[in-house]
């Protein structure tokens, strides 16, 4: 659980004994292969999710079966808080790679943040994150171009994995179709594939032969797709107490685009 507690912590500083009340929840470890269900559209789950090794895709099908791939899940994601309202999945999850994830009861994680405001406030700045992904989803479907689209979301992935993991990669490789970028970013595949072959061209990026999409060059890609990581919210937050109260901090420390 350790990438889980470092995403958590680019949040709040959570002390030893709220880790400690989480360590102590009754949990289950899953694993999935690629193609593997972790939420299926209309199931009841009543399970949080937290995935601790692999890459998944959370996504909506049309009745005709075409796919909108709406957010990829990294290590240390938690998801679908929805169950914790007792409401049905409005969408599925499904593994694109080998995964491994914690499985907790609804009634048992909520009692957790009942008992750890530490823990209560990590979780609260996580969805923030996620909302600001999904709105800046918008922006980049809306209003990119198919370079800009692909450039932005590639360096969003390299920028979250770098944040849960600690692990600074120049070079981050995704395992990612050109059919999941297609759907992710409405785009067709046939657009998506000569975009690529363009970006491979000028050096911005490289792909293996198992489609696996590598970043070469991330500073002038960051520049072609204007990618601004601030809506990220990658910052330090404290959680402090000052006369007796508990308030945020927002310390000065920053994680550069660089």
């Amino acid at each position: 659980m350790k990438v889980f507690k470092r995403r958590l912590g680019q949040y709040v500083s959570i002390d030893d004994d709220a880790w400690v009340t989480f360590d102590e929840l009754e949990r289950q470890e899953h694993c999935f292969l690629p193609g593997d269900d972790l939420i299926t559209a209309g199931d009841e789950t009543r399970r949080v999710f937290i995935l601790n090794e692999g890459w998944a895709i959370r996504y909506r099908l049309l009745e005709d079966g075409r796919r909108q791939i709406v957010n990829f899940m990294l290590p240390g994601d938690v998801f679908d808080l929805q169950s914790l309202a007792d409401l049905k999945a409005d969408h599925s999850v499904t593994a694109i790679t080998h995964c491994k994830a914690a499985v907790i009861p609804s009634g048992i994680f909520v009692e957790m943040l009942k008992k750890s405001a530490w823990l209560a406030s990590a979780f609260w700045w996580s969805a923030v994150q996620e909302e600001s992904i999904l709105r800046e989803q918008i922006v980049r479907i809306g209003r990119r171009s198919a370079r800009e689209r692909i450039g932005h979301l590639l360096l969003e992935l390299h920028r979250r994995f770098i944040g849960a993991t600690g692990i600074e990669v120049e070079k981050l490789t995704v395992p990612l179709t050109r059919a999941d970028i297609a759907d992710a970013l409405g785009l067709t595949p046939v657009h998506v594939s000569r975009t690529m072959s363009a970006m491979r061209r000028s050096g911005l990026i490289s792909e293996g032969r198992g489609g696996e999409i590598t970043i070469l060059d991330r500073d002038r890609l960051a520049r072609l797709s204007l990618f601004d990581m601030e809506y990220l919210h990658l910052k330090k937050l404290d959680l402090l107490k000052k006369n007796g109260v508990r308030h945020f901090r927002e310390t000065s420390s920053r994680i550069n685009a660089d």
